[in-house]
């Protein structure tokens, strides 16, 4: 169990640990030392997309930075979202002394309610806030209460976790206590930045401690890892403040009721929002679950102070409401189908209807990826008369991440010995990366894993991407079911239906002699058109049942005459129709009675149906 202690000593206590003769830029050898032992930091998620969940490893002793998710893409048919593979935690499960959270967004947090059980509850040290969240994410408040936790005071607190001893620094972001980590190892310190920017006047939280930041970067960083998102972008990050500003000036001056969407984890900004709308006396309208979970949050932490009555969950009452007074807090930003903003877009919402000269803002940068389905909904929009407002062409949005003048200020405070940029994808991390070589940093002091499995080696004089890999697999979650995509057919099979449709045939066989009792039955979506079914289906039979008889001949098993069938039958459909489908035979045993006649009130004493769909999975590996 980690301990909690006073900061006041930290300086003479961690800083034996830091090769001060490296800041003096004295060359040290790169040569590992015979038996040498390293601190080891696997990536979990981080490497690929946006998100960190990362492993510190030396000996016996493990802390988990970290635990997001990944909203799956396109090609993950079917999943709600992705998650890291703790295969290597759960067998090193008796190492792990905690889990250390640098904020409350999803994609840092959002996987901790199937890991944590998974490792039999490790002690999570973090804010009131991230915990509050955290605790929201489970299904129900039993298996929340499991969590085991620690609050953590930055200003004052270090944790102790086996060799590790954790400093928090206060950052800026787009969420109340956002904190980086300098993590002081047997090899040195690593300063983990989570996500940040640098804003001096931010709207909820105090500016970031660039002081203990420059302080941290004076006892030396050996490795820094940095949050690229923004890296790409010039300039300096625009302030909370700015924003908060053009906010109040759109409720205070509307006459209309507003619809306003933004990221439900975008606390920051719904905390400005609600706070400008009962400034001038406005009611508050939520709508969408996480939007109303983080918003009792909260309320219950004192981030909100509201009279009664001014915060509700959006109803039929809306309409009573005077428009002006008439503020509506949505998710669906980013065009999600069944959101809130998104069915409002359409006219689907049970509660609510928009009228001409409604004011729709949309406080919120469009993911990558999301472009088509933002772009559908301002279209159902704008074609009713409303007010739309984009940051297109006002700033009511700011990135929570800095730009490249914040990436400068953090590199030249920090000065590490090395540097991984990290939090998402290559394009974004190898523009980090020119940051830090136009700033004069060497090129082998820059670590560009490939992959989440990479490994880092720290060593007392360099750190290296280790030649080991953590084997992964892509980890989905599917409503209330969690799969792996190596070894399961249900991605491929969702694939392949989705493009070429499924075709389904079931024989009825004698249980005697083997032969067809009556004609194949055939099932098809997807697949034919209708023009189409009268005489595909009479071919396909044909071809089936001359090719069963063919088989039949040749002493063959049930099954092992379907598996031909089908793959015969595969290249007779792509041949005249040039269209590939997912092709599933079946088959049921039909027994005869002691008069000779079939029964057609098949039971599952009398039938066996064959062919499972775990069987007809072993063809989509």
């Amino acid at each position: 169990m980690g301990e909690i202690s006073p900061n006041s000593n930290v300086n003479i206590n961690l800083k034996k640990n830091i090769n001060v003769e490296k800041k003096n830029n004295i060359k040290v050898s790169t040569k590992v030392k015979k038996k040498e032992f390293p601190v080891r930091i696997g990536s979990l998620l981080g490497l690929e997309q946006v998100g960190q969940c990362i492993f510190i490893e030396y000996k016996d002793d493990i802390i988990i930075v970290d635990a997001g998710m990944e909203f799956a893409a396109d090609e993950i048919l079917g999943a709600d979202y992705l998650i890291p593979d703790i295969t290597y935690l759960k067998k090193n499960k008796n190492k792990i002394k905690g889990v250390v959270l640098t904020h409350g967004h999803l994609d840092h947090i959002g996987a901790l309610r199937h890991i944590l059980p998974e490792l039999d509850y490790p002690t999570v040290y973090t804010t009131p806030l991230t915990l509050g969240i955290v605790k929201k994410t489970f299904n129900n408040a039993s298996d929340a209460n499991k969590v085991k936790s620690k609050i953590v005071n930055p200003d004052s607190d270090i944790i102790k976790l086996g060799c590790f001893s954790i400093e928090f620094v206060p950052v800026n972001h787009n969420i109340p206590e956002t904190l980086a980590l300098a993590i002081h190892t047997p090899k040195g310190l690593i300063f983990n930045s989570a996500d940040f920017k640098i804003d001096y006047t931010p709207a909820i939280d105090k500016p970031a401690d660039l002081g203990k930041i420059a302080r941290i970067g004076l006892e030396g960083v050996r490795l820094y890892i940095g949050d690229s998102l923004g890296s790409e972008r010039k300039g300096w990050a625009i302030s909370e403040k700015v924003i908060g500003e053009n906010l109040e000036n759109i409720i205070k001056n509307a006459r209309s009721r507003i619809i306003l969407a933004t990221f439900a984890s975008n606390i920051g900004r719904i905390i400005q929002i609600i706070q400008n709308a009962i400034k001038y006396d406005k009611v508050i309208f939520l709508e969408g679950r996480s939007m109303i979970n983080n918003v009792e949050i909260c309320q219950k932490l004192g981030y909100l102070d509201v009279p009664r009555g001014c915060i509700r969950k959006l109803s039929a009452d809306v309409d009573n409401m005077p428009p002006d007074r008439v503020v509506i807090l949505s998710t669906g930003a980013q065009g999600e189908e069944f959101s809130g903003l998104a069915r409002i877009s359409r006219g689907d919402h049970t509660s609510f209807k928009l009228r001409r000269d409604d004011t729709v803002l949309m406080s919120a940068s469009t993911i990558p990826g999301n472009e088509q389905s933002v772009g559908k909904m301002l279209n159902h929009l704008v074609v009713q008369d409303i007010n739309l407002i984009t940051n297109s062409e006002l700033d009511i949005h700011a990135s929570g991440h800095g730009y490249q003048e914040d990436h400068k200020l953090m590199l030249n405070l920090i000065k590490p010995d090395y540097f991984m940029p990290f939090y998402t994808d290559a394009r974004l991390r190898y523009n980090h990366k020119k940051i830090a070589l136009d700033m004069g940093m060497q090129e082998k002091n820059i670590l560009m894993p490939a992959l989440n499995g990479s490994v880092i080696e720290m060593y007392d004089d360099e750190i290296l991407i280790s030649k080991e890999k953590i084997e992964l697999d892509t980890v989905m979650v599917d409503g209330k079911g969690i799969g792996h995509l190596s070894g399961e057919y249900v991605m491929k099979a969702r694939k392949i239906m989705s493009e070429n449709g499924i075709f389904a045939l079931i024989f009825k066989i004698d249980s005697i002699n083997k032969e067809l009792v009556g004609n194949i039955q055939i099932e098809s979506r997807g697949f034919v058109y209708s023009s189409e079914v009268k005489k595909i289906h009479t071919n396909v039979v044909e071809f089936a049942k001359k090719r069963y008889y063919e088989l039949l001949k040749r002493k063959m098993s049930t099954k092992e005459i379907l598996k031909s069938i089908k793959d015969d039958l595969g290249t007779y459909l792509f041949k005249i129709l040039g269209r590939s489908p997912m092709i599933m035979p079946m088959f049921v045993y039909i027994n005869r009675d002691v008069s000779g006649n079939y029964d057609d009130d098949i039971d599952a004493e009398d039938s066996l149906v064959g062919m499972t769909l775990e069987e007809q999975g072993g063809d989509y590996k």
